[in-house]
């Protein structure tokens, strides 16, 4: 009788790890690693192995943008670090955009902060924002296209380019 009363409970013990181990990892539960974001994107999207990158991420979202030798095609992606009970970085969207391919694009994630791609035909060398009460300011490379991101506290984005001169955001779409 013991011995058939410890045959059920390790059966159900056995049973339980076997669903909460299904739930972690079929469950959404646990995403991709900062450092494996690049290699996600391009095994998921497709994007040819010989295309050059650029990518920024923070606790809270990574973008990265894909582009070929002659600048005259991209992909972009987007993972977000969800909200609660998670690990890692979730795609969320990408693709391609003529946006990007023409201008500088926004995607506003609220709470998870924005991101901002650009193939960079405006060369911006320089992207400035305010996050309380510091300007945190940092370059890019004016001759290459580019993906940052923001944080969820930013209030104001300056673009900049290579002489100094402004450069708007062609494109400001709210996806939080």
């Amino acid at each position: 009788m013991v011995r058939k009363r410890k045959m059920t409970i390790i059966t159900g013990f056995a049973i339980f790890a076997v669903l909460a181990l299904a739930v972690v990892f079929f469950g959404g539960v646990i995403g991709v690693s900062a450092d494996n974001i690049e290699n996600d994107a391009r095994k998921s999207q497709k994007i040819n192995s010989a295309w050059d990158s650029h990518g920024t991420s923070n606790d809270e979202i990574a973008a990265f943008i894909f582009y070929n030798a002659t600048l005259d095609d991209h992909t972009f992606s987007l993972y977000l670090n969800r909200d609660g009970f998670s690990f890692g970085y979730f795609f969320r969207e990408g693709g391609s955009s003529s946006i990007i391919m023409n201008g500088i694009l926004m995607l506003d994630y609220g709470s998870n902060g924005s991101a901002i791609f650009s193939m960079n035909k405006d060369r911006v060398a320089k992207i400035e924002y305010e996050a309380g009460d510091d300007v945190i300011e940092f370059s890019v490379d004016p001759s290459r296209p580019f993906a940052v991101v923001l944080p969820k506290n930013c209030s104001s984005v300056a673009l900049y380019n290579y002489s100094g001169n402004d450069v708007s955001i062609t494109s400001v779409e709210g996806r939080g």
